[in-house]
């Protein structure tokens, strides 16, 4: 067997695929940049930008080239001699699926190699994740297996490029329509992981594995239609197929049974909370990030320090911050969201982020309270604009009538300023109206 994969492997056209997509990985995962990457330094969004790009590009790539691969018996005109060989029509057309993935999947490991070097380079941590580069092979797979059996039955090589063309269509038509139902037919079927986890989730790999175990299971019975169309003498055996059959009807049942109670977390849990974060403090403000989000710590500090710097004194601001996903310890009210969108991200960015956050926040649900001193704009508008003045960065202009009632208020003498603030930041986390403010 061995010697007949690495036959089918030299004459496959297989191998012309695999340079092209060595090619476009190297630029893809090589060339963004650390700092504004999304995925660069978190281990598992690594993963997952290396399985999503092996679905929505390497997938329709390796299909379309074993389709041609398999379409030989009809270009060739050899198909009635390939009813009479001794190997069934299934062991004929995995033999040519076989190939195609002998030579997918090292340009697969490859990618992967360059996506958690990159990581490693950023994170202070070494945590790969491997779960989600498994159902990515296994998807890769499945297309593979599609494109394989449309090159056996299609009489016509015009169907070839229209299977790659056919798979990203699909992948991403169900991208835009997935909507909230992403358990449900058929999103929980064609598992490409098109999502964003931050260290606040993980793969739930159990699930995850369940689903490759679909795509594969699939994917052979598909490799069996011809052989159930053609002759009896290259029929696959029954019990052969009845085991595969079942192993894929087992494993949909259990991707259909779990109903996620968010989108996000079909596919994820919840990150458990780790016995003490990273925190970083300046001048009674605290910023704490997950541990293995430690190499933003100077970061943090570099922000907190100059957020306290510019807003430290103003009364009502929020002084303590958790990154997304950590669970803040009871009596140390108000806290916010320490906003991280990137791994990397730069300090003057998070500086802005996180003054941004300090700002105090009304409670989900709270219908804004618009303020007629400033042009009948929610009140939280003015309160903003304050602290922006006093931080001197750049706000947001909302007319002549909210310029005016901003103006008016900085000429007030700046004790009163504080009363202000301080009261108007507690009405707006009980969702009160603020007072009126000072004239």
């Amino acid at each position: 067997m061995i010697r007949m994969l690495w036959t089918e492997m030299r004459r496959g056209e297989s191998k012309w695929i695999a340079a092209l997509m060595t090619v476009i990985g190297a630029w893809y995962f090589l060339s963004p940049d650390a700092a504004t990457s999304d995925w660069i330094g978190w281990w598992t969004q690594s993963a997952v930008e290396v399985q999503i790009f092996a679905v929505m590009v390497m997938g329709p790539l390796v299909s379309t080239g074993a389709a041609w691969t398999a379409g030989r018996v009809r270009r060739h005109r050899t198909l009635a001699w390939a009813e009479t060989t001794a190997r069934s029509g299934w062991e004929q057309t995995f033999m040519v699926w076989l190939s195609a993935m002998a030579w997918a999947l090292p340009v697969y490991a490859l990618f992967a190699a360059m996506a958690f070097s990159r990581t490693a380079g950023v994170s202070a941590v070494t945590a790969p994740t491997w779960s989600p580069l498994v159902i990515g092979a296994a998807m890769v797979g499945l297309q593979t297996a599609v494109g394989v059996v449309v090159g056996v039955l299609s009489p016509s090589r015009i169907a070839v490029p229209f299977v790659g063309l056919g798979w990203y269509a699909a992948l991403v038509g169900l991208a835009l329509s997935a909507g909230e139902q992403r358990s449900a037919m058929p999103w929980a079927l064609v598992p490409a992981l098109d999502v964003h986890w931050d260290m606040a989730f993980q793969p739930n790999a159990g699930r995850l594995l369940t689903g490759a175990v679909w795509c594969l299971a699939l994917g052979l019975l598909i490799l069996a239609v011809p052989g159930l169309l053609r002759g009896r003498a290259v029929r696959p055996a029954p019990g052969t197929l009845l085991s595969v059959t079942l192993a894929a009807v087992l494993a949909a049942g259990a991707l259909f049974t779990f109903r996620a109670p968010l989108p996000e977390l079909y596919w994820a849990v919840r990150t458990p909370q780790p016995q003490k974060p990273v925190c970083a403090t300046e001048s009674g403000a605290t910023a704490c990030l997950w541990p293995a989000d430690r190499h933003l710590l100077p970061e943090v500090e570099v922000a907190l320090r100059q957020v306290q710097r510019s807003v430290g004194s103003v009364p009502g601001l929020t002084r303590t911050f958790y990154e997304r996903g950590l669970t803040a310890p009871s009596g140390r009210e108000p806290t916010a969201e320490l906003p991280v969108y990137v791994p990397g991200m730069d300090r003057d960015g998070l500086t802005q982020d996180m003054l941004a956050a300090s700002l105090p926040q009304p409670p989900d649900g709270c219908s804004p309270h618009p303020l007629k001193a400033i042009g009948d704009y929610p009140d939280t508008f003015l309160f903003e604009a304050v602290v922006r003045d006093r931080a001197q960065a750049q706000s947001s202009y909302w007319g002549d009538a909210f310029a005016t009632g901003l103006e008016r208020f900085l000429k007030t003498p700046k004790a009163e300023q504080d009363r202000w603030l301080r009261a108007a930041a507690e009405d707006i986390r009980a969702c009160r109206p603020v007072p009126a403010p000072p004239q």
